[in-house]
């Protein structure tokens, strides 16, 4: 009987946000699964990790990823659309596994984070074949794109108690919207203000919306978003408000949710 020879197999995996930077140590990483599509089997993985989330340019290098950045004109448009590349180098966030194969394999490749933002992870996953002994590290090396806006409520806290004594009671919003990778949104960065949107749902729990928040973009902080809303006197019961952030350039899309309710005074 022949024994069949593994070759040690190369691959470097880094996980980029849609439309912004690679997931890098400042927001925890991303869990990366790599597997046998066709059998199920587990090949590798673990958390793609970096001190840097790589470098932009508006200049095309090897080492980029072909995933460009892409800054929208900013409302009345007066300049071009503005396109960057991001690039990578050795300090720069990825995971690379030696797997352990012996056929031509399509692997599924599977990247969940941010690590750091749980409230608001994603799982992307991508296919590639690789043969044995082949290095797939080149350049920036196989890119999986996560989708998603990072959503975190600062304001109002969820389960906040409001007596009812106390109503009319003006409930302060303040959310911070990031990119995946952490990348804020501010004037002068890739990720301008107008090119996103956030509401907030308002009503009770378990029932349709009773009314819809837009919050917006003081400035004086990168990435919050702010608004209030007055609960009227005589409201009683559990309310809920559902956050939701929207780039309108890429689509992405994030989430959050806060409950809040009236109690008695005593």
């Amino acid at each position: 009987m022949v024994a069949t020879t593994i070759a040690s197999t190369s691959i470097t995996v880094r996980v980029q946000a849609k439309g912004g930077k690679f997931l890098a140590d400042d927001i925890g990483g991303s869990e990366v699964t790599i597997r046998d599509a066709q059998t199920g089997e587990r090949l590798g993985g673990g958390l793609a990790l970096g001190t840097d989330s790589g470098n932009l340019s508006t200049t095309y290098t090897p080492n980029a990823s072909l995933s460009a950045i892409v800054t929208p004109p900013v409302p009345p448009a007066t300049q071009p659309t503005i396109i960057q590349w991001l690039s990578t180098d050795a300090n720069t966030s990825g995971l690379t596994v030696n797997l352990p194969i012996s056929r031509p394999t399509l692997l599924e490749i599977s990247a969940f984070g941010p690590m750091a933002g749980l409230q608001s992870a994603h799982r992307a996953v991508a296919m590639q074949w690789i043969v044995p002994g082949q290095t797939q590290n080149q350049g920036p090396g196989f890119v999986v794109e996560l989708p998603g806006l990072l959503v975190q409520v600062m304001e109002p806290a969820t389960h906040l108690a409001i007596l009812s004594n106390a109503l009319p009671y003006t409930i302060p919003f303040a959310v911070n919207v990031t990119m995946m990778c952490g990348c804020q949104i501010n004037t002068g960065q890739p990720w301008i203000p107008s090119d996103f949107t956030v509401t907030a749902a308002i009503g009770p729990v378990g029932k349709p919306a009773t009314k819809t928040l837009t919050l917006g973009f003081p400035g004086n902080v990168p990435s919050l978003f702010t608004g209030s809303w007055t609960l009227p006197a005589g409201s009683s019961g559990f309310y809920q408000a559902v956050i939701t952030a929207v780039q309108h350039s890429t689509g992405n899309l994030g989430t959050g949710t806060v409950t809040f309710f009236v109690k008695q005074a005593s």
